[in-house]
């Protein structure tokens, strides 16, 4: 399933815009300024690649009973308006926002603006090294302005460029599992109305991938279904693919844009998929450890697989 034409055609228009001033979320309380462009390959990563940056990864937790209510699922916001109902247009000062984190740093989000009914929540976890900041926007120019695209900040890293460049990193899949759930509270919590209480997609980019893959073997009910760029085959172990299969976990898209990145996933897939999970194997051109330009442009194309029929995501 591809995604609507208007919905490509307003995505690719973003691409082309990367280059541009981005909303700057540097530090809670300051006002919108403007973002660098992502950083390329040589930059994203500390000596010896992102796979040696310490995930904190835990055991894969068993499935909950069958039946039970899934320990994950985000509870109904007393007084919201019913799934079906139309209520008042989303508002907002911009496209992207940001939202403050009980906790943690805030979070930079890709609000829906106009949306008349809930709309579906997509993880975006950045990379070492990174900005939640670029990973905002270029996935909005993925997916459309239709959702909201939470974007965890993450710790701030000591070796940054400079005070206005600052760079940040996670620091164990355990912490991020926390700061995701925080931000997903606030952003209920913000739009209460416009906030879909259902699953979440999840993506990340190299740290953000290693790191997703170990939180969604574990809470599998809340993110069935992945896209992971350039990073989190590994972790897929026969024990961690079983994990997510019985609890939930439907499908898991990889996008890679170097050789190495796709012998790994194409391993990793075989793994998920004998445990009875949906895979599919990405690999563009060779055009390095990155997420954006190009490679945006693959998972673009492969993003209306990951979300095939999920009726949230093709709702207006």
């Amino acid at each position: 399933m591809t995604l609507p034409a208007a919905l490509l055609s307003r995505s690719l228009a973003c691409l082309s815009l990367l280059a541009a001033a981005a909303p700057g979320c540097d530090r809670p309380g300051r006002a919108a300024g403007t973002a660098t462009a992502p950083p390329g390959a040589s930059s994203a990563l500390t000596p010896g690649g992102a796979e040696e940056v310490a995930s904190g990864a835990t055991a894969a937790a068993p499935a909950a009973d069958g039946g039970a209510t899934p320990p994950d699922a985000a509870p109904p916001v007393a007084g919201a308006a019913p799934l079906a109902a139309q209520i008042a247009p989303l508002r907002a000062e911009g496209p992207f926002v940001e939202l403050a984190v009980e906790g943690f740093p805030s979070a930079v989000v890709s609000v829906p603006i106009g949306a008349t009914a809930r709309r579906p929540v997509l993880i975006a976890s950045h990379g070492n090294y990174d900005r939640p900041e670029w990973q905002c926007q270029v996935w909005r120019g993925i997916a459309g302005d239709g959702a909201f695209i939470l974007c965890p900040r993450g710790a701030a890293r000591s070796d940054s460029p400079s005070a206005s460049d600052v760079r940040f990193t996670y620091e164990s899949n355990a912490r991020l599992e926390q700061e995701i759930d925080a931000g997903l509270a606030a952003l209920r919590a913000r739009f209460p109305e416009h906030v879909d209480p259902g699953a979440v997609l999840y993506t990340g980019f190299s740290l953000g991938a290693i790191m997703g893959s170990a939180i969604a073997a574990r809470r599998a009910a809340l993110f069935p279904r992945l896209v992971l760029v350039e990073g989190g085959h590994d972790k897929w172990t026969p024990a961690s693919a079983k994990a997510f299969a019985e609890g939930g976990g439907q499908r898991v898209l990889f996008v890679c844009a170097q050789a190495g990145c796709g012998a790994a996933a194409s391993a990793a897939a075989a793994r998920l998929e004998k445990a009875g999970v949906l895979t599919r194997v990405v690999r563009g051109k060779e055009a390095g450890h990155r997420y954006d330009g190009p490679v945006a442009e693959e998972t673009q194309r492969a993003l209306g697989w990951a979300i095939e029929g999920d009726a949230r995501w093709h709702a207006r």
